[in-house]
């Protein structure tokens, strides 16, 4: 056995920059054991290869509570690797730790069996406190690449079904009632895998995690069908196993040597052209720093609850923020009357509202029946601001409710959070590709419809999927806060890291699809905002600022050899053919850049350039909606 210090690459793969990681993966230790590879990243065995090939991409153990919260799991070991020994031909580690913060709720053991073509993962959970899960065992997660491949289930009873890893985001499962999957994973130069996945101790079944922009398929225990949330009493064991059995075809394994640093990109024209969709943000729900965003900004989003004692105070807040832009207002409703009062204020304030969304409370949706009577609320008022349906909640949501949604005829709206079941900086990373998947398949179910895509948050601003009542302001003024400053969990460290430059700029990149008028990130000031607690402007503010400032410029997409290197350009006087590039460095290593038309660059891990091209770049001839 082999164990290195940090993951392995694996063709495609791109390692996030360091202050975009959890601890648990700044000390990931790739195992190679025979034709094996496994990356520890704390109790998570993440990046199986098999003869070169990713195979699968995480097999977990998760603990999810009554509110579909993930409880951390804690190892008892600093050094997991600690723990191996062999046994005859037989590599076996065993992890172990508990469930849950101070004490948890439980304690668990991992062990990885290797020997041959073989893998196995069994997982045993015995409850130390009582408490209600919603979810308890094992997952195994299937990169995205699979999407279009056939696999085969065998269900319980011995039968057999043939089925596709959905291309188009599936809404619902791809596949119920598992007990054994097999598949062929492909790369280009002609090696294949074939592999086969069996199940014990519970009925698993399969959903598309690219609905929340998790670069996954997800296998999980204990169908969705049986109720939830489930008591558990100290004492109840859960005892569950996964086997996984390899067989490599073709060619010779892919060399998983490091990718070259001296990369080359090329500024192309995107098949149809689109504009930058205009740039906004959100009103700050904490503290703020009282800094105004940056004038190039678009309409400043106010989410608002007028079921709560403040919601005055929010508006007001929202007004000052946006200096003198207009409001894009988003209303959480009971019934359309809630939105009489607001409604009034804003007419007798004379606030300007740009667009207006109304979401259901109970669904997070715009049910139909509520947008109509939303309208003849602004008719009487003689307000004229955009009517916006959609969702306040993912493009899960979306995706589900799209046949209720074609009785609306208006834009549409969804939020986008990458980390809805995972906070790990690979996530992050990886979940930018999966944003321009999920925004292209709302651009189909939109037809001819704008989108409007936000708020984009790091952590999710409210708990779309929650079992328990939210916490809600009881005061009418701002000092508890409001929205996601109420949420467990809606900061994250890394809204002010200076790698999120980089990231937001690759967002905007996957986003720019023809048909998406609007994106939003974060919020303006404080410790969700692009303006830090301190009043420093962060480095994701300024690459928006830069972003902002060419809103409608004819996006002209980069390409490169290279998945860390991100960006466009834009065509900012057509007459000219003057552009402006901005690019930036997603990866954790230095990277010298050379691109027709600017010089040469030198890109540090998480770095953003904006460069100005002396080439003239072709301009597509149309600007086009969301293809029908």
């Amino acid at each position: 056995m082999e164990i290195l210090s940090a993951s392995r690459d694996y063709p495609g793969m791109n390692r996030p920059p360091a202050d975009l990681l959890l601890e648990r993966e700044a000390s990931a230790q790739t195992l190679v054991i025979g034709p094996w590879s496994v990356t520890l990243r704390g109790p998570e065995i993440d990046d199986i290869v098999y003869d070169g090939v990713l195979v699968v991409r995480s097999i977990r153990l998760v603990v999810r509570d009554q509110d579909w919260g993930t409880l951390l799991m804690h190892l008892d070991s600093s050094d997991p690797a600690a723990g191996f020994h062999t046994v005859g031909d037989r590599s076996e580690l065993t992890l172990s730790g508990r469930a849950g913060l101070d004490d948890g709720v439980g304690v668990w053991t991992l062990t990885i069996g290797i020997e041959g073509s073989t893998l196995r993962v069994r997982a045993r959970v015995e409850a130390t406190a009582r408490f209600r899960r919603n979810r308890l065992g094992l997952i195994v997660l299937h990169p995205p690449g699979l999407a279009g491949q056939p696999f085969t289930v065998e269900h319980p009873d011995g039968s057999a079904e043939h089925a596709v890893f959905p291309k188009r985001i599936s809404p619902h499962q791809p596949a119920r009632d598992i007990r054994g999957l097999s598949w062929r994973s492909d790369v280009q130069n002609g090696t294949a895998v074939d592999s086969v996945l069996r199940f014990s101790g519970d009925v698993f079944e399969m959903e598309d995690q690219r609905n929340w922009t998790d670069a996954s398929f997800k296998i999980y225990s204990t169908p969705l069908s049986k109720p939830f949330p489930v008591e558990l009493a100290p004492g109840t064991v859960v005892d569950q196993a996964v086997e996984l059995r390899c067989a490599s075809t073709g060619c010779s394994a892919p060399d998983m040597t490091d990718t070259p640093t001296r990369v080359k990109g090329s500024f192309g024209d995107a098949d149809a052209t689109v504009r930058v969709p205009v740039v906004s943000t959100s009103v700050s729900s904490g503290a703020i720093t009282g800094q105004p965003i940056p004038p190039a900004f678009g309409p400043l989003v106010c989410e608002l609850d007028p079921g709560t004692a403040n919601w005055q105070a929010v508006l007001d807040r929202a007004v000052t923020e946006s200096g003198r832009r207009p409001l894009d207002l988003r209303l959480i409703l009971d019934s359309h009357a809630q939105a009489a009062s607001v409604l009034d204020r804003v007419r007798d304030a004379g606030i300007e509202l740009a667009r207006i969304g109304a979401f259901s409370r109970l669904t997070h949706l715009s049910e139909p029946e509520l947008l109509a009577d939303v309208q003849r609320l602004l008719d009487a008022r003689g307000i004229g601001a955009e009517l916006v349906g959609g969702t306040r909640a993912h493009f899960t949501e979306l995706n589900r409710n799209a046949d209720r949604l074609e009785r609306w005829g208006g834009s549409l709206a969804f939020s986008m959070t990458p980390f809805m079941h995972d906070r790990g900086g690979h996530q992050l990373v990886e979940s930018i590709a999966m944003q321009r998947i999920v925004v292209e398949d709302a651009c189909a179910i939109a037809h001819d419809r704008s989108l409007h895509v936000g708020p984009i948050t790091l952590a999710a601003r409210f708990n779309a999927v929650a079992t328990s009542a939210p916490q809600v302001p009881t005061s009418d003024t701002l000092d508890d806060g409001f929205g996601a400053e109420l949420v467990a969990g809606a900061t994250d460290r890394r809204q002010s890291a200076s790698s999120l430059g980089a990231w937001v700029l690759a967002s905007v990149a996957a986003l720019a699809v023809a048909g998406v008028e609007s994106v939003s990130y974060f919020e303006t000031s404080g410790t969700r905002g692009l303006i830090d607690g301190v009043g420093r402007v962060t480095a994701a503010g300024e690459v928006l600022g830069w972003i902002a400032e060419l809103s409608g410029g004819t996006v002209v997409p980069l390409t490169a050899d290279h998945p860390a290197l991100v960006g466009f350009a834009v065509l900012t006087d057509g007459a000219s053919g003057e552009s402006v590039g901005i690019v930036g460095n997603l990866g954790d290593t230095p990277l010298a850049v050379a691109i027709d038309g600017i010089d040469d660059l030198s890109l540090e891990p998480g770095a953003v350039r904006r460069v100005a091209i002396r080439v003239a770049l072709r301009k597509a001839a149309d600007v086009g909606v969301c293809p029908g």
